[in-house]
């Protein structure tokens, strides 16, 4: 019987006397028939329960996961809705004792009579024979087949019952359960009572471990709200990640951070080692196994992934098969990873805290144990498991030759990050032995975003190499990874410069890096504004390449010209060619270590953008983000997050908006990226100059110029064409009624773009030029620069450089519709684009015959703080009480006051009074 259970014989128990219990039968333990008291740390698990009561076919709810996986804690939940839902409730704890069948049901039978308000339990006839256990077992069946009300039947730890006389009549008593009945069994391994048959008939309704496994908001409310631990969300999410969900691992983690201050270090290394977990999993779960299980359980915890051959090779065993099915039913945290159960795996905390058992009771036992896997792992033909296997064991002359043979093959399929971590761990001596590995080493590191170790390794083969032949080819390949360091880390005129001579260097068996210069080559000559040159080196790599690099070159140069054909304004040609890049094959070539088809994508989607095809824009964006983020080159880590955010916004989701954007400040500080850093605050500065939030747009500009010195050089990339610094100014120099200013800036900015031929830039530079000479009260110039924008954007689609400058612009737009729109066609203008930006402007629609009309239907785009101002202005208050009443500075009063102006057509503030009170938004 188990320590602290209190054991009751029936003739103590307040029943009446010539009781089951004065006849020999086991004693009664009360405790056993009522559901534990809930914890305070307790998650409610709504769906789950819900689902319990849907199951509407099942007789038979089976709940199997491990220990600490809340199996009990879920039965209590379902127990206390049977008495909201006023069904009839059959709690009974199972332990050892409960092999004995007789004992079994009489605690079983004292449950139903409780449930059916009988206060004596069963009576049999004395002296008790051998027929009272079977008589007993009929009577329940009978009873419990023969119910009409609802009810459910709960056994818990059913794990503890082997016997197979109650196991038989557990199948019995499924199968008496009638409709309105349930029979719910709560265990750690799978119980042997015919689940094929009763899963065959529809009967079974089974939840897993992966089930019970807590969410992340799950996790997040326990921490907070039941432990009421302030933990970041980024120490929740390490947490819940680290536990997978495990709600007992969850739980004692939190017992640990309520003593300790140092939450993110904790959250870091927490681990199977820590003290109350690795207690709780050697006392309830170690523990229980046989002592060949345990031996088996630490072997095999140094396996990443384990299999019944694997294991044998690296134990020594021959019933692994058996051993892995035993843990699998005993659901001892092991898991399957394919859907033959050829491969599994152990929880990562369970793995960990076998592993230190190991080191402890055998030292020096896991290196053997590595050793036997990589072994096993090579003669399969699988050299990447082995290499990890020899590196764990610190036989690194063992591994060096192994990674040397796969180091071109991991590169040219993008497993640079896989490559860094094994030659980091490697100590530069023994590299030394290795020149061709060092090389490959600083190109994973460059592909790594590790700028900084790969210009010194670079730098570290090129000091020690001689005048051999080897040397040399050695030190040309060296150079070609300096050049592309240089384009990585946006020093693009750096790159041309050095690049120009060393591509003549390369030899024709040097295709690979001929390729991967030649892009970076002409990358560098297009944002330096020479387009010629860059098209003619396009066009000597592709000329050059053989087969089976052509189509990657091919995609390449499709790619660059695109990038070439956006700049200068050509967006149907930029999407047509990025569209071709991309739907090549790209099977069997460099692209991962160039960019490839993820570069190309991403360009695509900055042109899509611009077109406002936003769905295919997200498709092509959800695949290339993730690449992005790990390896790409700074236009694509740019233009990802950008577009990303803007995305979230458009969709009305501020808070992904935030996200995106701190993510791609992070990255760029931790490469040292300044344009990436710089261009998550131009976007922050962008949409708080749009929602009149002058002062935060600002702020985030004087973030900019920290950050901004890039455009002095005006050698970015793409996708920072239209979103640079002295841009995002001249937008908020215009709202904040700096026009004269902005005007004069815009002047020379538009001298510039047109020498350069950016007329991407140059579209949106007019746009503002419009919006400038408005503030100025010179709208019919306005209108003007409206003409010359539509001119150079509506035969390519740009539709987003419009509508990305909000209502201000839209007012603009739909007055020159007013004006001009039935001239479309003669003043160069595609009259189909007009139509199709005039319906996708914000506010309401345009009217298209006269811009009273127009202005009326403006009337209703006003804001709520737009009407408030609105209201005190009607009021006959000044602009400074105007910002004391609301809270606001001055200069945020006259920026809703211009837009306010611009959305009632009003010249002036008594104007705007008195058309808002015509128009009946104010009284």
């Amino acid at each position: 019987m188990q320590t602290g259970v209190e054991e009751i014989p029936l003739h103590a128990h307040p029943l009446p006397s010539g009781t089951i219990g004065e006849h020999g039968l086991p004693g009664l333990v009360a405790s056993k028939l009522v559901p534990p008291a809930s914890g305070p740390a307790t998650l409610a698990r709504p769906q789950l329960v819900q689902g319990m009561f849907d199951a509407s076919a099942a007789r038979l709810v089976l709940i199997r996961a491990a220990a600490g996986f809340g199996k009990t804690t879920l039965m209590q939940q379902y127990a206390a809705q049977c008495a909201v839902r006023q069904r009839g409730m059959v709690w009974l704890r199972l332990d050892t004792g409960d092999n004995d069948l007789r004992r079994f049901l009489v605690h079983l039978d004292t449950g139903l009579q409780a449930l059916h308000g009988k206060r004596k339990a069963a009576r049999v006839p004395a002296p008790m024979d051998d027929q009272a256990g079977p008589r007993l077992a009929h009577r329940i069946i009978e009873q419990v087949a023969g119910a009409v009300l609802p009810f459910s039947i709960l056994l818990d730890d059913f794990e503890a019952v082997q016997s197979a006389s109650v196991l038989n009549f557990v199948q019995q008593l499924v199968e008496a359960i009638p409709p309105c009945g349930t029979l719910v069994i709560a265990s750690r391994v799978t119980p042997e009572i015919g689940l094929g048959r009763i899963r065959a008939r529809g009967q079974l309704q089974e939840i897993h471990p992966a089930q019970l496994r807590f969410t992340l908001e799950e996790a997040t409310a326990l921490i907070r709200e039941r432990c009421h631990l302030p933990l970041r969300d980024s120490e929740i999410a390490t947490l819940h990640r680290c536990t997978e969900g495990w709600a007992t691992a969850i739980y004692l983690a939190t017992l640990s951070l309520q003593t300790r201050t140092d939450h993110a270090a904790f959250v870091a290394s927490f681990s199977g080692t820590n003290l109350e977990l690795a207690e709780y999993l050697a006392e309830d779960i170690l523990a229980q196994q046989s002592e060949a299980c345990r031996s088996f359980l630490l072997e095999t915890s140094v396996l990443g992934q384990l299999s019944a051959p694997l294991c044998d090779a690296v134990t020594g065993r021959q019933d692994s098969r058996a051993m892995i099915d035993y843990l699998e039913r005993a659901n001892l945290l092991l898991f399957p990873l394919d859907g033959d159960r050829t491969w599994y795996r152990y929880h990562q905390l369970f793995a960990s805290f076998l592993q230190h058992r190991l080191d402890l009771q055998q030292p020096g036992r896991a290196m053997a144990l590595h050793r036997a896997a990589a072994r096993w792992y090579l003669e399969q033909h699988r050299p990447v498991p082995a290499v990890d296997h020899l590196l764990q064991a610190g036989l690194h002359d063992e591994a060096l030759p192994e990674i040397a043979r796969q180091a071109d093959a991991l590169l040219g399929a993008g497993r640079v990050r896989l490559l860094v971590r094994w030659l980091d761990q490697i100590g530069p001596e023994a590299l030394a032995r290795y020149p061709r590995l060092r090389l490959a080493r600083a190109w994973a590191l460059l592909l790594n975003r590790r700028y900084p170790d790969a210009l010194q390794a670079v730098e570290s083969i090129q000091a020690e190499l001689d005048d051999s032949a080897d040397s040399q080819r050695l030190a040309i390949e060296a150079e070609t990874i300096r050049c592309v360091l240089l384009v990585m880390t946006d020093q693009v005129d750096a790159c041309r410069q050095a690049s120009m001579g060393h591509i003549n260097r390369l030899g024709p068996d040097d295709l690979f890096q001929y390729c991967i210069l030649a892009n970076s080559l002409a990358y560098s000559l297009i944002c330096t504004h020479r387009y010629d040159d860059a098209r003619s080196v396009l066009s000597r790599a592709i000329q050059r390449g053989a087969d089976e690099r052509s189509v990657f070159m091919r995609s390449i140069a499709d790619c660059l010209e695109g990038i070439i054909d956006l700049v200068q304004g050509r967006l149907g040609n930029a999407l047509a060619r990025f569209h071709t890049a991309s739907m090549r094959p790209w099977e069997d070539t460099p692209g991962e270590i160039a960019g490839g088809k993820p570069a190309i994508d991403t360009s695509w989607s900055l042109a899509l953008y611009e077109n406002d095809a936003l769905d295919e824009m997200a498709r092509l964006l959800v695949d290339a983000l993730p690449y992005t983020k790990a390896n790409g080159p700074p236009d694509s880590v740019i233009g990802c997050h950008v577009l990303s955010a803007r995305l979230a916004l458009l969709r009305g989701d501020k808070e992904q908006w935030l996200r995106v954007l701190a993510e791609l400040e992070q990255l760029g500080q931790q490469v040292n990226a300044e344009r990436s850093v710089c261009s998550a605050w131009l976007e922050r500065a962008r949409v708080a100059t749009l929602e009149g939030r002058l002062e935060a747009a600002e702020q985030a500009l004087r973030a900019v110029d920290l950050y901004g010195g890039w455009e002095a050089l005006d050698t970015a990339g793409h996708a920072s064409d239209i979103d640079r610094p002295s841009i995002a100014r001249r937008r908020l120099e215009i709202a904040q009624g700096q026009h004269a200013q902005a005007l004069a800036a815009l002047d020379e900015a538009i001298a510039a773009a047109t020498a350069h031929q950016r007329y991407w830039r140059l579209i949106k530079l007019r746009i503002l030029r419009a919006a400038a000479l408005d503030g100025l009260a010179q709208r019919d110039d306005a209108l003007h620069e409206i003409t010359e924008a539509l001119r150079l954007a509506s035969h390519e689609g740009f539709l987003r450089t419009f509508l990305d400058e909000g209502d201000g612009v839209a007012v603009l737009v739909r007055a020159w519709a007013a004006a001009h729109q039935a001239q479309a066609a003669s003043l160069g203008i595609a009259p189909q684009f007009v139509a199709r930006l005039l319906a996708k402007l914000p506010g309401a629609p345009a009217a298209s015959d006269a811009e009273p009309a127009l202005v009326a239907g403006l009337s209703d785009s006003l804001t709520a703080r737009e009407l408030e101002v609105l209201q005190m202005l009607s009021a006959g208050l000044r602009n400074r009480v105007i910002a004391e009443k609301l809270f606001l500075s001055e200069l945020t009063v006259k920026s809703h006051l211009r837009k306010i102006n611009a959305k009632l057509g009003a010249q002036n503030r008594t104007e705007a009074v008195a058309i808002g009170r015509a128009r009946g938004l104010i009284p």
